[in-house]
C-alpha cells in the first residue's frame, strides 16, 4: 500500500465515522477531492484556452519555418514565453487526477472487501438474520459493494469471495470475533488457505437452501451468452439497473466534449481518440467493479462538468472586463 491509498483510506474512514453512510461519504469525500484540487485546474484550463487562442499565429509559424525545425521550436518558446503559456500547463492536474483515480480505485476495492467478508461470516454464523440488512444500499443499489448490476447479486458469490486476500479475511473475522459477531476468527496462513475455505466451506452454504434463494436466476436466464464470449444471468433479486454505468459513459462524454472544445485542433484530434478510451474505460470498471467506485467515478465526472461550466463563465466575464477596461485606458 503505496502513501496516498493510505491515506485515502484514513480519511475516508475518518469521515465515514463521522457520517456513518457510506455512499454519502464517497459522494461527499469526492467533492472534497475535487475542491482540494481546484486551484490546479483552474489554472490548467486558462493555460489550455490561451494555448488554444495562439493557434493561428502557432499555425502561421509552422507554415513560414515548416523546413527549419530548430528556428520553429525557438520562436514557438518566444511565442509561448511572451503570451505567458506553458504547453505543458495542462498535465500536472491530469497527473494529480489519474494518480487519485487508482488510489480511490484501490481504497474502495480494500472497503469491498472487508465489508463482503463481513457480510459472508456474518450471516453464515447467524442465518436466522435478513441479510438484506447487512448491506450498505442506495436508492436502487441494494449493496454498495456489488457491481451496479441486474447480472449481479446483491450479496456475495463465490467468485467475489474467491477474490479477497486472505489477511483481510483474517484481520476483518478478528474484529467480529472481538466484538461476539463470529465464535472465533479465522487464521490463514496464506491464499491457498484462504482459498480452501471459499471452495470448502463457504460455496457450500452459499448452495444451501438458506443462502441460495438469496442469489438465484431468473429461470431460463441462467448462464446466457453473447457469440458465446460474454456469459451472464439475470437474478432474481439483482444489485441494480446498471444505472451507474450507463451514467459513467454519458458523463465522460460530455465531460470530454466540452474539455475538446478549449484545445486547439490537433489536440482534439487526439481528444477523439481518448473520448473512446476512456468511455470503454469507464463502462469496464463501472460495470465489473463495485457500486462504491462506480458512484466515485460519476460524481467525479459531474463535478468536471460543473467545474468546466463555472470556469467557463469565470474566464469569459474576466475577458470581458478586461476588453472594458482597455477600452476606457485602464
Amino acid at each position: 500500500m503505496n502513501p496516498l491509498n493510505s491515506l485515502l483510506l484514513t480519511l475516508i474512514n475518518a469521515l465515514q465515522t463521522v457520517i456513518n453512510n457510506y455512499a454519502i461519504t464517497i459522494i461527499l469525500f469526492t467533492i472534497l477531492i475535487k475542491l482540494a484540487v481546484m486551484p490546479l485546474n483552474l489554472k490548467s484550463r486558462r493555460s489550455t484556452m490561451r494555448t488554444a487562442a495562439l493557434q493561428p499565429q502557432m499555425k502561421a509559424l509552422q507554415e513560414k519555418y515548416k523546413d527549419d525545425q530548430e528556428k520553429l521550436s525557438q520562436k514557438m518558446q518566444e511565442l509561448y514565453r511572451k503570451e505567458g503559456v506553458s504547453p505543458m500547463g495542462g498535465c500536472l492536474p491530469m497527473i494529480i487526477s489519474m494518480f487519485i483515480l487508482f488510489a480511490m480505485f484501490y481504497a474502495l476495492r480494500v472497503f469491498a472487501n472487508e465489508q463482503l467478508v463481513v457480510q459472508f461470516l456474518t450471516f453464515y454464523h447467524n442465518p436466522e438474520i435478513d441479510p438484506s440488512t447487512l448491506t450498505d444500499s442506495f436508492l436502487w443499489i441494494r449493496n454498495l459493494w456489488m457491481p451496479d448490476s441486474p447480472f449481479a447479486t446483491y450479496l456475495p458469490d463465490v467468485q467475489s469471495l474467491q477474490l479477497i486476500e486472505f489477511d483481510v479475511w483474517n484481520r476483518v473475522s478478528a474484529e467480529l470475533a472481538a466484538s461476539g459477531v463470529i465464535p472465533e476468527a479465522l487464521a490463514f496462513a496464506d491464499r491457498n488457505a484462504a482459498m480452501a475455505f471459499v471452495n470448502e466451506v463457504a460455496a457450500p452454504f452459499i448452495a444451501s437452501d438458506v443462502y441460495a434463494p438469496y442469489i438465484a436466476a431468473v429461470p431460463g436466464l441462467a448462464n446466457l451468452s453473447i457469440l458465446g464470449i460474454i456469459r451472464f444471468t439475470i437474478y432474481q433479486v439483482g444489485n441494480g439497473w446498471f444505472v451507474l454505468p450507463l451514467l459513467s459513459i454519458a458523463t465522460q462524454i460530455l465531460m470530454q466534449k466540452l474539455t475538446m472544445q478549449q484545445q486547439g485542433e490537433q489536440m482534439q484530434q487526439q481528444g477523439k481518440t481518448m473520448i473512446y478510451v476512456m468511455t470503454f474505460m469507464s463502462l469496464y470498471f463501472c460495470a465489473i467493479y463495485n457500486s462504491g467506485f462506480a458512484l466515485y467515478w460519476v460524481v467525479s465526472n459531474i463535478y468536471a462538468i460543473v467545474e468546466h461550466i463555472a470556469f467557463d463563465r469565470y474566464f469569459k466575464q474576466q475577458d470581458r472586463k478586461a476588453a472594458k477596461a482597455e477600452e476606457v485606458g485602464i
